[in-house]
């Protein structure tokens, strides 16, 4: 078997219903633009009351592969670095919520960042489902069932950027593609970048991997070598499943708190988004219109506020010293 362009890791904990999902808007009978060839998926999922349905996965068009572990804690660090040992590409897409689908264009696009430069880091941003971000389900009204009436009214697994019709923007990035992301939810490294990081740290131990996501983009982002691309008309759009920061519950805002700290205390400084000047790939479609509009509105406000503070939109790019690796034959 030739070695794949791209490794998608998918991480997954008591969420089947919703991982399938994910899988299904990752398989070949979904993307547009790619051969299975292309691509692998591994799927790591730690062990709960609740598994995926292997034979499922197996069904699926495309190259899954699927681990099933016990993990003794409650974070998927572990469960990523087996994932990443598992992978055979070289160009790496990190998908450690499994409650994520994306659009067709995805890899496609990636792989075209990729041909534009070997050091591409590439984003595509993230929302959530339904009209408000989830944390505020329960206040809304909003529930697992709910969602999976929205997701039929759309039929996405025919039309994949209807998604953008039923979703809000992440909190994560909530001004759009012109304000500096936090994290970043289908994120693409080269591996040589991966291993420069030094993978998922095991020190972020706390529920769901507390700020892991966080922690590893802004190592991504900051890598000298590393160009940022982002993906404007595609996403990864958040599925409700009971996820750690993303559930409406009277302990959230204690956690955060504990996992805001955590974040500074491994960094060893406060954390605070990279501010980089991406460049933007792909078409965008008409159901991302209103995004578009929106972070353009609000791009255009941080930018005046930028400079009259005197400031840089773009202060960490200009800090970088990019070192570009040699092109290698695709």
């Amino acid at each position: 078997m030739s070695q794949p362009r791209v490794s998608v890791i998918v991480i997954a904990y008591d969420m089947p219903r919703q991982a399938l999902n994910t899988l299904y808007s990752l398989s070949a009978d979904y993307q547009e633009g790619v051969s299975a060839a292309d691509y692998e998926v591994v799927v790591v999922e730690n062990r709960s009351a609740r598994v995926m349905d292997a034979a499922a996965i197996a069904a699926l068009n495309g190259n899954f592969r699927y681990i099933l572990r016990d993990e003794p804690g409650v974070s998927p660090a572990a469960a990523i670095n087996v994932a990443v040992n598992a992978a055979r590409g070289d160009f790496l897409c990190l998908m450690i919520d499994g409650a994520r689908l994306v659009t067709p264009g995805v890899l496609r696009y990636a792989l075209e960042a990729r041909r534009i430069c070997e050091d591409a880091m590439v984003l595509a941003p993230g929302y959530h489902l339904g009209q408000n971000e989830q944390q505020f389900h329960l206040s809304n009204g909003y529930s697992e069932e709910a969602e999976q009436a929205l997701l039929a009214s759309i039929d996405w697994q025919r039309n994949g950027y209807r998604l953008f019709e039923i979703s809000c923007l992440s909190g994560a990035n909530p001004h759009g593609w012109f304000h500096p992301f936090m994290e970043c939810n289908c994120l693409f490294l080269p591996r040589s970048v991966w291993n420069g990081i030094g993978g998922a740290d095991a020190r972020f131990d706390l529920p769901g991997g507390g700020a892991i996501n966080l922690a590893l983009y802004r190592k991504a982002a900051m890598h000298p070598r590393t160009r940022a691309f982002v993906l404007p008309g595609e996403g990864s759009f958040h599925q409700l499943h009971g996820g750690v920061t993303t559930s409406e519950t009277p302990e959230r805002e204690a956690l955060l708190q504990r996992i805001s700290a955590q974040l500074n205390e491994i960094l060893g400084e406060p954390f605070r988004a990279p501010t980089l000047q991406p460049t933007l790939l792909g078409r965008v479609p008409p159901a991302a219109f209103p995004f578009l509009g929106h972070s353009v509105e609000r791009g255009i406000r941080r930018s005046q506020i930028v400079r009259k503070n005197g400031e840089h939109m773009y202060a960490d790019e200009l800090a970088k010293t990019h070192t570009p690796t040699p092109r290698q034959a695709d």
